[in-house]
C-alpha cells in the first residue's frame, strides 16, 4: 500500500503561494478606482436569440428566421478605457446602455436569404445595434436628406437626443453591388478622454438597414495598439522559429542515436494530446464562427477548424519527437527524467509527481498573482476579454479545462524535457539551459490580449524558470503535474462564472482531476508491479 511522506520544503512553498494569492486578492478588492472590464451575462444565448429574432421579425417582417449566437467584446474600446483609467467613468455614463461585452446574433431568413447581425445587451436582452449584412444587387442610393431624417428618428427611438448629435463630414457611399449609404454622427458633449460616442447608420436605397453605436478612439491609441500587436506577432514568429529548430534537432538526434532511442515512448501521451486538442477544435465552433467576418459563413468556420486540425497534427508530430529525443538524450547523459511504465518505480513516481505538482502549482499561482499586481500597479498593465478564447464561445464549456493537459504535456515536453537538454549541450550551464527555452516558451504567449506585451514575456519567463528547475530536481512527471494542476485550477475556476450548479461541480472536478489521474495511474501500475521480495519494504512516497 502506498504510504505518503510529507515534504516540508514543498509545503512551505505552497503555503507561501497561498498567502501571496490571498494577500493580492485582498489588495485587488481594496482597489475601487477602476471598474472591472466585463461582467458575466445575465441572460442565456437562447434569450438573446429570441430577442434578436423578435426584433428582425417586427422591423422587417421576417418570420421564423434562423439564428446563431456568439459572445463578443468591444476590445479596442475596453483597452482604451483601461489604458486611460476611464473604465469607471464609462461604466457610470454609458455602461448600462452600451456594455463592453455583449451577444452577437446572426439572423438569417431562409426564404429571402437576407442576413442581419444584431447586438444584444447580455444583461437585459435589449437591442444595442444591428445591421443587414446581405449584399444588395441594386445600384440606387437613398438621398442624404431622407437618410438624415431616418437616422434622427432612429436615434430618438434609441434614447439619444438628435439635437446633441453632429453629422460628420465622412459619408461612405458605395453605388456598386453593396449599394449602401452610411452616415456618421457624433456626440461631442460627453467625451471620454479623447473618445466620443458615435452612431453609424446604414441605408439601402429606401430605408435604414443598420444602426450601430461606437466610440471614436484617438489615432495615437490605435497606433500604439497596432505597434504592440506587431511586436507580439514578431515575438510569436521568433518563438515558432526556435521551436521548429528544436523539433528538427529532435528529429536529427532521434535518427543519429536511433539505436539508443525508444520510439514507443511518447505514443500514448501524443495520442492523448491529439484526442483532446482535436476535440477542442470542434468544441470551439462558435469561437471560430465569431472570427469568420460579417457573414459568419459556415464555409469560413469549417475551413478554420480544418486548418487548425492540420496544425494540431503537426504539433502532435513535434510533441512525439520531443518526447522520444528528450527522453533518449537525458538517458544518454546518465539521467532518467521519465520512468517507463514497465519500470517498478513508475507508479510511485506518478504519485510523487501528482502531490508535488499540486503544491508547486499553488506556489506558482501565488507568484503569478504577485506579477499581475505588480504589472498593473507599477507598469500600467491591462488586459481585455478575448471572445475567441472564452468558455462562452464553446459548444460545451465544461470540456475546455481538459486543455490544461494539452498545454502541460506539450509544453513541458518541448521546453523542459527537450529544450533544457538541447541548450545544456550547447552551453553546459543549467541556468542558461533553463532560461533560453523559458524565453522561447514565453514569447509564444505574447499574443494574448495583455498590454504592454513585453510584460507577458517577463511573467511567463519567470514561470518557465520555476518549472525548469522543478524539472531538473524532480523530473518530467512532476513538471507535467505542476503545469496541469496550475492550469486545471485556473480553467476549473473559469467554469464557476457560468453560474449553474453543474458548472461549479464540473469546475471542482477539474481542480481535483490531476489528483485523480495520479491516484488511478499509481493504482493501475501497482496492480501489475512485480511481487515484493520477501523482507522488502514497500516504497515510501514523498507525496507532500
Amino acid at each position: 500500500m502506498l504510504r505518503p511522506k510529507l515534504n516540508r520544503h514543498l509545503l512551505i512553498l505552497a503555503s507561501i503561494g497561498i498567502a501571496l494569492y490571498v494577500a493580492i486578492s485582498v489588495l485587488y478588492g481594496l482597489r475601487t478606482e477602476e471598474a472591472p472590464a466585463g461582467e458575466n451575462p445575465s441572460i442565456t444565448k437562447e434569450q438573446a436569440a429570441e430577442s434578436a429574432s423578435r426584433f428582425v421579425s417586427d422591423r422587417y417582417g421576417i418570420k421564423s428566421p434562423d439564428t446563431f449566437v456568439v459572445y463578443q467584446s468591444k476590445k479596442d474600446r475596453s483597452g482604451y478605457l483601461q489604458k486611460e483609467h476611464l473604465s469607471k467613468l464609462y461604466d457610470e455614463t454609458y455602461g448600462e446602455r452600451y456594455p463592453i461585452d455583449y451577444y452577437q446574433v446572426q439572423v438569417a431568413d431562409p426564404k429571402s436569404h437576407r442576413q442581419f447581425q444584431v447586438e444584444i445587451n447580455y444583461k437585459n436582452a435589449v437591442i444595442i445595434g444591428w445591421r443587414e449584412t446581405t449584399a444588395l444587387e441594386t445600384g440606387a442610393t437613398i438621398s442624404l436628406q431622407k437618410a438624415d431624417i431616418l437616422a434622427k428618428q432612429e436615434m430618438r427611438a434609441q434614447g439619444l437626443d438628435p439635437d446633441e448629435m453632429k453629422l460628420l463630414d465622412k459619408v461612405d457611399s458605395d453605388t456598386g453591388k453593396q449599394g449602401l449609404t452610411t452616415l456618421y454622427y457624433t456626440k461631442p458633449s460627453t467625451p471620454l478622454g479623447e473618445a466620443n460616442l458615435q452612431v453609424r447608420t446604414d441605408f439601402d436605397d429606401k430605408t435604414l438597414v443598420g444602426y450601430t453605436v461606437q466610440f471614436s478612439l484617438p489615432p495615437s491609441h490605435l497606433a500604439w495598439i497596432n505597434q504592440q500587436d506587431q511586436s507580439a506577432s514578431v515575438m510569436t514568429w521568433i518563438s515558432m522559429g526556435f521551436t521548429i529548430l528544436m523539433t528538427l534537432a529532435s528529429v536529427v538526434f532521434a535518427i543519429i542515436y536511433r539505436k539508443h532511442m525508444k520510439f514507443s515512448r511518447g505514443l500514448l501521451l501524443t495520442a492523448v494530446f491529439l484526442a483532446i486538442y482535436i476535440t477542442n477544435n470542434f468544441n470551439m465552433y462558435p469561437a471560430f464562427r465569431s472570427m469568420s467576418g460579417d457573414a459568419n459563413s459556415d464555409f469560413a468556420t469549417w475551413a478554420a477548424i480544418i486548418f487548425m486540425n492540420v496544425v494540431t497534427l503537426l504539433l502532435g508530430i513535434s510533441l512525439y519527437f520531443a518526447l522520444v529525443a528528450g527522453t533518449g538524450l537525458w538517458a544518454a547523459s546518465g539521467q532518467f527524467k521519465w520512468p517507463a511504465w514497465k519500470e517498478n518505480k513508475f507508479g510511485t513516481e506518478v504519485y510523487h509527481g501528482m502531490g508535488r505538482g499540486y503544491l508547486l502549482a499553488l506556489f506558482i499561482l501565488g507568484v503569478q498573482q504577485v506579477l499581475f499586481y505588480a504589472g498593473e500597479t507599477g507598469f500600467d498593465v491591462w488586459a481585455v476579454n478575448d471572445p475567441t478564447d472564452s468558455v462562452l464561445n464553446m459548444i460545451e464549456p465544461r470540456f475546455f479545462p481538459l486543455m490544461a493537459w494539452v498545454a502541460a504535456i506539450s509544453e513541458e515536453a518541448t521546453y523542459r524535457l527537450l529544450g533544457i537538454i538541447l541548450f545544456k549541450k550547447l552551453f553546459r550551464n543549467n541556468f542558461i539551459a533553463v532560461l533560453i527555452p523559458s524565453i522561447i516558451w514565453a514569447a509564444s504567449h505574447t499574443q494574448y490580449p495583455i498590454y504592454p506585451v513585453y510584460t507577458r514575456l517577463i511573467e511567463v519567463t519567470v514561470i518557465g524558470i520555476i518549472l525548469g528547475y522543478v524539472f531538473l530536481k524532480y523530473g518530467f512527471l512532476t513538471a507535467v503535474f505542476a503545469h496541469a494542476s496550475m492550469d486545471s485550477i485556473l480553467m476549473g475556476m473559469s467554469l464557476f462564472s457560468l453560474g449553474h450548479v453543474s458548472d461549479v461541480l464540473a469546475g471542482l472536478f477539474y481542480i481535483l482531476l490531476p489528483g485523480i489521474v495520479g491516484f488511478v495511474l499509481a493504482w493501475l501500475h501497482g496492480k501489475r508491479r512485480r511481487p515484493l521480495i520477501p523482507g522488502e519494504l514497500p516504497p515510501r512516497l514523498e507525496v507532500l
